[in-house]
Formats: structure tokens, sequence, C-alpha cells
């Protein structure tokens, strides 16, 4: 398993140590530069030093040198070197006593900006070597006075010196780099360690407070005292499930006993039938309304599990929709009249226009409509006025059931949808099961439908419909 706290270690430690090296290496290559300018620079001195001791006269260079005054160039051991030569490379008598007869290295085409070199000296050493052009100085025949004489000849001068202490000094430094290197990467990898082991302990606090999370503890909340800003959207968002998780286990155990509960009472009614119809078999009387009861308790049984099953089918996406051109005013009608109202005093006032056709599953439109109509009869009040309107609006249809009813609660009209919810806790009606609306949803989901329900706050409650009039492009979902 690939860990994100290996893998920030690594990239961070390697682009940490990677600037240091970087930056170290930069002022490290800059500090060489300044020493071997200065180290340079005391060359140059000393050479320009020893060409003011250089005249030309008629009779050749005059050379006023005191090797007394300058020992590092006589000294027998770890001495210092010059040289004068003409600009052609003949030698001049015009040299250090440590050179004993051995010559530097001429450099033809020298001119008067000093250059720099390595080199190996006579002695074997590393060393360094400094040469440039100039024109020594000669009488004036007037006052006496030292000037460039335009006659003079152009003179090379060579100088060289052991580089050992400079090299001695760079390497102090760049073992001091080395090893300030390697103790600044062992403290930004540890720097880096710490700093990880705290930014990631939310996580590992929220992966322990989700690994004790089960089915019998979704009412528990991930909660961290300080919530980081970039984990505060992780941590609602698994509270957020939690609480889904939670809602639908709920739903489920509801489900679970309120299917229980409906399949209980007619079961138990059959069996008291069947005892009874045991007891007096020959009662003709009896026994045909015993078999009138169970028939009728048979059907609504049969009629629940139907649209249990429709429903699942509809929940798992695996119902088939056949859509074709529906007239809404027909299908309000057809639905309206295959309700059975049983001398209700309810009345229905339709506002459909006749040409508004939509382009749907009729089956299923009436299933909608038949559980709409219904619960608006189950629910009104007497002696009220049902209403059902129908609008057409840049090619979408919108159409609203409304009738008075008993105040809802916004959780009341939470749970309308739920599969088995009433208000009535007592579950006293035995015509409805609690699966109307529940079938509402999920076909107007299947139709591409937006479903909604609301209750206005003079008590009317508005079941409304909303789609395309082309159903979607006749595509299923």
């Amino acid at each position: 398993m690939r860990s994100i706290r290996g893998r920030l270690l690594v990239f961070l430690s390697a682009g940490f140590a990677a600037l240091l090296a970087a930056t170290g290496l930069y002022v490290l290559r800059l500090e060489e530069r300044r020493l071997t300018d200065e180290f340079d620079e005391a060359m140059r001195a000393q050479a320009s030093s020893i060409t003011r001791l250089a005249e030309w006269e008629p009779e050749g260079l005059e050379w006023d040198y005191d090797e007394a005054l300058m020992p590092q160039f006589g000294r027998t051991e770890k001495p210092d070197y010059f040289e004068l030569r003409l600009h052609d490379g003949t030698p001049l008598p015009a040299r250090s006593g440590s050179l004993a007869g051995r010559a530097l290295p001429f450099h033809p085409g020298a001119t008067s900006t000093p250059v720099f070199l390595d080199v190996e000296l006579p002695d074997g050493r590393a060393g360094r070597i400094v040469h440039y052009a100039f024109v020594p100085r000669s009488p004036d025949d007037d006052d006496g006075d030292l000037r460039p004489a335009g006659r003079a000849p152009t003179v090379v001068i060579a100088l060289a010196r052991s580089r050992e202490d400079l090299d001695a000094l760079l390497g102090t430094i760049r073992r001091s780099f080395g090893a300030s290197f390697a103790v600044a990467v062992a403290l930004a990898l540890g720097l880096v360690w710490f700093s990880l082991a705290a930014g990631l302990r939310p996580l590992r606090e929220i992966a322990r407070q989700v690994g004790r999370l089960d089915a019998d503890s979704l009412g528990a909340r991930v909660s961290l005292a300080r919530t980081p800003s970039e984990l505060a959207p992780i941590v609602d968002q698994l509270n957020a499930l939690l609480a889904r998780l939670e809602a639908s286990f709920d739903r489920e155990r509801r489900f679970t006993g309120n299917v229980a509960h409906e399949l209980r009472t007619p079961i138990a009614e059959l069996r008291s039938l069947a005892e009874v119809g045991g007891a007096w078999p020959d009662d003709r009387a009896s026994v045909e309304a015993f078999f009138r009861d169970v028939h009728g308790i048979a059907g609504r049984m049969e009629s629940l599990v139907v649209d249990l099953l429709l429903l699942a089918r509809c929940q798992a996406g695996v119902e088939p929709v056949e859509r074709r051109p529906v007239l809404l005013s027909r299908a309000v009608d057809r639905t309206w009249s295959s309700l059975g109202r049983n001398g209700s005093a309810r009345t229905l006032r339709r506002d459909v226009p006749a040409d508004l056709e939509v382009r749907t599953d009729p089956g299923k439109l009436d299933i909608i409509l038949t559980n709409l109509l219904d619960n608006a009869l189950a629910y009104a009040p007497q002696q009220t006025e049902i209403r059902c309107v129908a609008t057409r609006v840049s090619g979408r249809f919108r159409l609203e059931i409304s009738n008075a009813a008993e105040p809802l609660t916004p959780d009341d009209l939470a749970h309308l949808a739920e599969p088995f919810w009433r208000k009535d806790e007592a579950r006293a009606s035995e015509t409805h099961a609690g699966l109307g609306l529940s079938l509402v949803t999920a076909l107007s989901g299947l139709l591409r439908i937006d479903f909604r329900v609301r209750q206005d706050d003079d008590g009317t409650f508005r079941a409304s419909l909303e789609g395309p009039l082309d159903g979607g492009n006749g595509a299923a979902p």
C-alpha cells in the first residue's frame, strides 16, 4: 500500500536537500572565486612591484633588484618564482634565484591585461602563474626623471607561486560545506517527519473514529478538537454520509416493521376466518360470507405485493417504459371515473387544456394520477373541492392537484414519500397501506417528471408534476 506520508517525506526531503545543495554550491562557488581572486590580486600586486624595478637604458635592461628584500624568491624550500622575457620570448637576466637555470612557462602574445593560469611549478608543486606585458621606463636626457621610453621594447613578466595554502583553505571550506549540508539534511528530514506526523494526526483520528462505526452506531459523528480547514469538507461529507446512512437504516427498519404489520393483520384475519368457517361448515350463508371476506383480504394482500414489486423494480431501474402520446385531460377524466368514491361528497374541478398532449407511459401515468387523486379523496374534508390544473410553458407541462387537508408539519412533508408512512400512527385505514406517494415518487423519476408536495398556510395541500412534453426524447432513464 502506497503511503501518502512516505511519499511526502521522500519528496519534501529530496526537494529540501536539492534546494540546500543548490544554494550551498552557489555560495561555495562564490567563496572559491573570491578567495582565488584575492590570491590572484596579491600575485598581480607582487608582479607590479617587480616591474617597477626594471629600467631600459641604451645599453639594455637595468635591473635594480635586491633579493634580500624579497626572500620568497630566493629560498630553497617552497620558493616563489618570476622571470622577465622580451615579447618574442628572449630571456632577460631579470629572474628569481629560485629558478636556478629553469624557466617558467612562456605565453606568447601576452598583453597588458594580466592572465592567470594554474600550472605545475618547477619543483613539481601545484601553482598559479600570472603574466602580462609592460614597457620598462628609461631616464629622461633633460631632467633625469623616469618616463616610458618610446624606444624601449615590450617585456613580459611571469610570476608563479604555490597554491597549496589556497587549496588547503578551499578544501577546509568544502569539507565544512559537506558537513553542514549533511547536518542540514538530517535536521530537515527530522523536521519534515515531525511536521508530517503532526499534520496527518487529524487523518489518523478520523480513521480511528470511522473504524469504530458499525450498523449500530450510525448516530455517532466524526468530530475533531481542531479541524483543519483542508479536512473540514471531508469531515462534513463523512458526517452527512453517516446521517444519510442512519436515515436509510431507519427507513429500512421502519419498512420491515411496516411490511410485517401490513401482512400480519390480513393473515390474522384469514386465520380467524378459517377457524370460524371450520366451526360451522354446514352453515352455507356463513361459508359464503367467509369466502367473500377471504377474497377481499387476498385482494388487499395481492395489491400490496404488486405495489411492492413495482416499487422495487422502479428503484432498481429495471421497470420498462413505453412512451406514447397521451392527452392529459382524458387521462385525468379516466382516472377520476375509475375511482370508487363510495358516496363521497368531494368534487373534482378540472382545468386541463383539451389539447395538452404529453409523450409518456400511459399505464404508469394512470398509476400516478390514481394515487394522487385517491390520496386527495381520502384526506380532503367532506363537501370540499379537489382541483386539478394543468398548464403548458416552453415545451414543458405542469399538472397540480390540490385539496384542503389537515395541517402537516415540515417533518410530515419530508416523510410523505416514504413507504408505509402515515400520519395516523394507529394505521386505522384498511384501504391505504402508505405506498401511494412512494409509487408516485418512483414512477415520476422513471418518467423524468419532477414530483413535489407542499402545503400552503391556509392548509391547502398541493401535489405537482412537471416535466418535458416530449418525455425526455423517449429514452428511459
